[in-house]
């Protein structure tokens, strides 16, 4: 392989970064006029005041578990209830849905993936869990896609209610169209 000149070296680690810049810059802002990604979902800006997070393991369509750059942080999603999978402690919990559910959460979020996280009014549930609204690096909004794919119904509980609406007409929409569990229980 010929040598490549010093000067060159240099003007290419500049150039390199600058185009890595504008990568992640795309990919953080990407989908913020509210379009449509991910097979009809709705993508949208990641909210100010969101953190980074890499997802660690999603144990069913609701709970996964995320990285935030200090600890491993058990997360309920904020806003969704998706039916139960079987475990170790609860044999019989399995509901119709429950496998899919999980299966399409896997799909958003393969472990490793980067995601940006936001609290609402209340950071925990009474287990000790965080609660959360997860995006991907497009703006995908996890918590609304769930719902808007049939794999969750919007729940409400306490103050939690900064996306409340859309999540709600979404499961409105998903179950019109019978998308989903709709369709399946």
């Amino acid at each position: 392989m010929p040598a490549v000149p010093r000067r060159s070296r240099l003007i290419g680690i500049p150039l390199t970064a600058a185009l890595i810049g504008v990568a992640a810059i795309a990919a953080c802002t990407g989908g913020s006029d509210g379009g449509s990604g991910h097979d009809g979902v709705t993508v949208n800006a990641i909210p100010s005041g969101a953190f980074m997070a890499t997802v660690n393991y999603v144990h069913d369509g609701d709970t996964l578990y995320l990285d935030n750059g200090t600890a491993e942080v058990k997360v309920r999603l904020i806003g969704i209830d998706t039916p139960e999978v079987s475990s170790a402690q609860r044999p019989d919990a399995e509901e119709c849905y429950g496998i899919e559910a999980r299966e399409l959460l896997r799909d958003f979020l393969p472990e490793g993936t980067a995601v940006w996280a936001l609290h609402d009014r209340e950071p925990e549930d009474r287990y000790g869990r965080s609660l959360l609204y997860v995006y991907l690096q497009d703006g995908t909004f996890i918590n609304l896609a769930m719902v808007e794919l049939g794999a969750a119904e919007a729940l409400k509980v306490g103050p939690n209610d900064r996306y409340w609406s859309e999540l709600r007409n979404a499961e409105d929409e998903a179950s019109s169209a019978r998308l989903g569990m709709w369709a399946a229980c």
